[in-house]
């Protein structure tokens, strides 16, 4: 069990010895490969990050209004069938649920670093 462990233990050392030495000319090179909808090419990592996130956010509350108009759909056409009641309720609460774990991330996020969740316009 000592011997896995101190396998373990030189290859995390070498990593980090490999990342420490080659780390920061990888990364004053960066050019981010993909494009992500509304944002601008760009080749700073932490603005790169920003527009994941803000991608992320965006798709969060279009498909939460978009469940839950299909949850109020199921409700209205239910017309009294309580297994359609139940599982339009369940459509609508996992929405809802979706929405506020995606406000508390974002609340965890300004937490962590308050500059991820500053958006700003391109050029602003």
């Amino acid at each position: 069990m000592k011997k896995k462990f101190r396998k373990i233990f030189l290859h995390i050392i070498s990593f980090l010895c490999i990342f420490i030495i080659f780390g920061p000319s990888a990364l004053a090179h960066y050019q981010n490969q993909e494009k992500i909808p509304g944002a601008g090419q760009t080749s700073d990592v932490v603005q790169y990050i920003k527009d994941i996130i803000g991608f992320g956010y965006a798709t969060i509350g279009i498909l939460a209004m978009f469940m839950l108009g299909i949850g109020a759909y199921q409700y209205l056409m239910a017309a009294g069938n309580i297994t359609k009641v139940e599982s339009a309720r369940e459509t609508i609460s996992s929405a809802l649920f979706g929405l506020i774990l995606g406000l508390l991330s974002w609340i965890i996020l300004s937490k962590i670093h308050p500059d991820l969740v500053n958006f700003k316009l391109p050029g602003g």
